[in-house]
């Protein structure tokens, strides 16, 4: 038995992943994939009576895919947690051979991109607001540095962060620890260059971070709350003591973004099917559910905001039902 198809390592999760197994006679040839230290199983598959199985693991990686935001000062941050590293294993019941291909690990993009570049679906230039972080996805070759130039009116300092080797990175940019800043140049060399405009807090506005397509964790702050509601569903019942109420609800915020272009306006979309939403609070970020289904990105001769409603990811603790 052996593998006759493996793919390359930093293949994005949004291509299919195809591995093929042959075996000399028929056989009953059972898969697993596991992580790295084989001790995850995302997933298993079972050919009956055959010499050749192909298969896909892309579906069963993406569903294990989680990402978690960084939180902390300015600086490089390593990306092992935004990539996936699968094994899979081969066994065959007629020579009762279990075969294991070389570890291959995954971006979690849904296009090819090619090395050193910026995982990103947001434009490179953008405002960001005082005391706001946000956070770049790289993909290196090498080592390399990262030139932050801040401007202060018309005097300007810098600093340098290295990436200490090749693979996926992240930098985070946090503002605060730059106060009085006007403008902060984040120059990643190859792999591109984004520039941000630090302007002053909106007093309510309010500040997302998602999962994109293309690997990152995007943010943007919306500077309109429409509304804010709350919602309840009773479901009751008659008896001999009278009706019996039972009683869930859930608060929901409407948003709008900034009158923005084509190609913003398409990346805050992004937060209608992406599987991870998050609300900024300080430090801190809450996972929350975006229900809102439709987004116009474009009107002819204008430019347009975009309109969100989201919910708390779970539930609110009540002292009843």
């Amino acid at each position: 038995m052996q593998f006759t198809r493996i793919p390359n390592s930093y293949v994005p999760l949004g291509c299919p992943l195809t591995y093929a197994v042959q075996e000399d006679s028929l056989a009953d040839i059972e898969i697993r994939i596991t992580d790295a230290s084989r001790t995850r199983l995302y997933g298993a598959k079972r050919f009956a009576a055959t010499r050749s199985a192909e298969f896909d693991i892309a579906p069963y990686l993406r569903r294990a895919l989680r990402f978690t935001p960084t939180t902390g000062s300015t600086g490089v941050y390593g990306g092992e947690g935004r990539t996936l590293t699968a094994i899979v294993e081969a066994s065959s019941s007629a020579s009762s051979q279990t075969l294991a291909a070389p570890p291959r690990t995954f971006l979690p993009s849904a296009d090819e991109l090619p090395a050193p570049c910026l995982l990103t679906s947001m434009p490179l230039v953008r405002l960001i607001p005082d005391g706001a972080a946000d956070e770049l996805t790289l993909m290196t070759q090498a080592s390399q540095q990262i030139t932050l130039t801040i401007e202060y009116g018309p005097n300007a300092v810098t600093e340098n962060h290295v990436i200490p080797s090749g693979g996926l990175h992240l930098f985070r940019l946090d503002t605060a620890d730059f106060p009085n800043a006007d403008q902060i140049t984040v120059d990643a060399g190859p792999c591109g260059k984004a520039v941000y405009a630090v302007v002053k807090p909106v007093q309510e506005a309010v500040r997302l971070a998602w999962r994109s397509r293309s690997g990152s964790i995007e943010h943007y702050s919306f500077p309109i709350e429409t509304t804010a509601t709350v919602e309840s569903t009773k479901r009751s019942a008659y008896g001999s003591g009278g009706y019996v109420s039972s009683t869930t609800f859930e608060c929901r915020r409407t948003l709008r973004s900034a009158l923005e272009t084509r190609e913003r306006l398409e990346a805050l979309a992004e937060l209608l099917y992406t599987p991870e939403v998050w609300i900024v609070e300080g430090a801190g970020y809450t996972p929350v559910d975006v229900i809102s289904d439709r987004a116009a990105v474009h009107k002819y001769g204008t430019m347009s905001p975009l309109e969100i409603t989201f919910r708390p990811k779970n539930r609110p603790r009540q002292s009843w039902n």
